[in-house]
């Protein structure tokens, strides 16, 4: 899978982003509920902006590191997402996908973390 490829990781990543914009517009603004969206959202750039320094990383080790960052961001999207559903903020018809979603590009996530730490646990791969 490359990197721009629309089920891959990243792409998947920017549109979770996109949609939590479009998602965030449905929620009645306030005290309350300024705060959730902004937690929300910045959670879910983060996703995708971590997975860029991930690819940019100059060793396995911060490779690992920026996905771990971003699978916590996912996560976090999660906790915020399970807010909005329990508390039916903003379009349900909206919120339901993106939770959805967001435990699958964590689920995504914690397999890249993983290999990837399988792998560094082996060491260098072998010259042919």
């Amino acid at each position: 899978m490359g990197r721009n490829d629309a089920n891959g990781i990243d792409e998947r990543s920017f549109r979770f982003l996109c949609d939590v914009l479009s998602f965030v517009d449905t929620i009645e603004k306030g005290p309350k509920t300024n705060k959730i969206i902004e937690q929300l959202v910045d959670a879910s750039g983060s996703i995708g902006g971590n997975r860029e320094e991930a690819l940019g990383a100059s060793s396995r080790k911060e490779f690992i590191r920026y996905n771990e960052i971003s699978l916590r961001s996912a996560n976090e999207s999660v906790r915020w997402l399970r807010v909005c559903a329990a508390k039916r903020l903003g379009s349900q018809d909206k919120c339901v996908p993106l939770l959805e979603e967001a435990r699958q590009l964590a689920r995504i996530l914690g397999r890249i973390v993983i290999t990837s730490k399988r792998r560094d646990a082996q060491g260098p791969e072998p010259k042919t």
